[in-house]
């Protein structure tokens, strides 16, 4: 039943909002937001150290770099020295909103740590100095969820509210008569909450002879016609902050001169937070009929979670310059748990009180998830000690990807895990980097990625270019920077439900994000 519970006080800000802050954040009106939320953890975008950043992350057969354990395992395995790195970044999350006629930007800032590492090269095994064994220690950044979007505009035509009365038809109102009980749910109707705090925030009244239909304030009768009373300020924002960090304990070694394996065990900690502001005022209170002011609503939901992996991989030279390398990700089981809350802020003119402000019991439902299996395989060829190529493949079985709680006996998510393996496909990410080394110890890089969208419907992949550079000093000491942008995306933008024969308005919402990462490490 408390899945029910969340799907209902959810499911009008189902949203699917793809990592790295690199995102599809519009709003999905109606999608079942537990399959959405399958699409938003189980897809990975690397971040790593400024180098692999620059380079599109394209490492598979290259190795050599603390970012690179989370893409191949194998990579301390080419280290014949011990390393540490950190390697501190900043996002710049850019977003332009076209709505009711309005253009709006908005930004969101953050720094944030992409990797930090050690990777110990140990003495030469018994079998001579060409073998030898490394351990590491690393945390690599795998998601960043941070973005920020504003809307707003102003329309005589329809009304969120209007959409939440039209939703709230057929439910009687004695059953949204709220006892607010502790955080225990007062009732059983599956409506959400945001419908139950407008009824008794007094933003919601019935229609004359009914006990189940509904009228919002912001609405004027007439006889049988329901009609806006005048003008409505619209306005919204989204913000949602968090990450997807992986912490990997890593085993590589070196067999001869041209093959290298190596394992993660690998720790997954989940931090998200969705925040949501809508808020809707009259022009001039006189046009209503209800003396409507304004009401203003926020919805946020937390998500924090742990998951637990293993991947192999392996890295194997067989000529001069030429690089092949190969990983294999297992599964990830992830528990999850969601909390959520809803308020709600409504004025009337004449009321006593005039304002009030309601407040949802805090919500909480845990979880499991699990996500698909991974395969990459890479080639790369070293010019000597001038330039390097590199590209990188991975496919990932999205559509396996399965949500997991046990309810008398039963999965939970039955419905949810056949939509998923419906609407996910099976998706193909493509990798490519480049260094140049015009000077002894200055490299110059370049990279592209590109990575298929989970769901099979979203035409929204994700494209990003980036560039770089490094500088190695005699002693040991290296210092990396680089520069990632994600190419934009613009896509639909509706704020509520059409409702009653009433088109809720349209407009457009354009996203991307860019980020600075800079690496500091030494060798050793």
């Amino acid at each position: 039943m408390k899945k029910q519970i969340l799907l209902a006080a959810t499911v009008i800000f189902s949203i699917a909002v793809y990592g790295q802050s690199y995102s599809h954040n519009a709003l999905r009106l109606g999608q079942n937001p537990y399959v959405a939320t399958a699409a938003l953890f189980s897809q990975t975008f690397y971040e790593g150290s400024a180098r692999t950043s620059a380079m599109g992350n394209a490492f598979i057969s290259l190795g050599g770099d603390v970012g690179a354990l989370s893409i191949n395992p194998a990579s301390s395995g080419v280290y014949k020295y011990s390393e540490f790195s950190v390697t501190p970044s900043m996002v710049f999350a850019p977003s332009k909103t076209e709505y009711l006629s309005t253009s709006m930007s908005d930004l969101r800032n953050k720094p944030t740590l992409s990797s930090m590492g050690y990777i110990s090269n140990l003495s030469s095994l018994n079998r001579g100095r060409n073998s030898s064994l490394s351990i590491s220690f690393a945390v690599n950044r795998i998601n960043d969820f941070n973005s920020r979007f504003s809307a707003k505009g102003t329309t005589a035509g329809s009304s969120w509210l209007g959409s939440v009365a039209s939703g709230t038809n057929g439910t009687a109102s004695s059953e949204l008569d709220v006892t607010f009980e502790g955080d225990t749910y007062p009732y059983n109707i599956g409506l959400p909450w945001r419908n139950v705090l407008a009824w008794n925030s007094t933003l919601l009244d019935l229609l004359p002879g009914t006990n189940n239909e509904y009228i919002a304030a912001t609405e004027n009768l007439d006889g049988d016609y329901i009609s806006i009373g005048g003008p409505l300020n619209q306005s919204f924002t989204r913000e949602t902050m968090g990450n997807q960090t992986e912490i990997l304990v890593n085993i590589g070694g070196r067999i001869g001169t041209k093959l290298f394996l190596g394992a993660n065990i690998g720790i997954q900690a989940l931090s998200y937070t969705d925040y949501q502001r809508y808020k809707e005022s009259a022009q001039n209170p006189a046009n209503f009929q209800t003396g409507f002011k304004y009401m203003d609503h926020t919805f946020r939901q937390s998500t924090n979670g742990i998951g637990l992996n293993a991947k192999l991989g392996v890295i194997f030279l067989p000529v001069a310059g030429l690089r092949l390398g190969a990983t294999l990700t297992t599964p990830t089981i992830m528990s999850l748990t969601e909390s959520w809350e809803e308020q709600m802020t409504s004025s009337i003119t004449g009321l006593n009180p005039e304002t009030m402000t309601l407040l949802s019991p805090l919500g909480e439902y845990s979880f499991g998830m699990v996500s698909p299996l991974k395969l990459g395989a890479g080639i790369s060829y070293v010019f000597g000690r001038f330039a390097i190529i590199s590209a990188d493949v991975e496919g990932v079985a999205y559509n396996t990807t399965r949500l997991v709680k046990s309810e008398n006996g039963n999965n939970a998510f039955t419905n949810e895990n056949e939509d998923i393996s419906k609407d996910f496909r099976f998706a193909k990410n493509i990798r490519l980097g480049a260094e140049v080394k015009p000077f002894k110890n200055i490299a110059l890089r370049a990279g592209y990625s590109y990575y298929q969208n989970a769901e099979k419907s979203n035409p929204n992949d994700f494209s990003f270019i980036s560039a770089g550079a490094g500088f190695n000093s005699n002693g040991g000491f290296f210092l990396d920077l680089s520069f990632q942008h994600r190419v934009a995306i613009k896509e639909r933008l509706k704020l509520y439900q059409d409702y009653s024969g009433v088109g809720a308005p349209e407009g457009f919402l354009t996203s991307s994000a860019n980020k600075l990462y800079v690496t500091f490490g030494f060798r050793f």
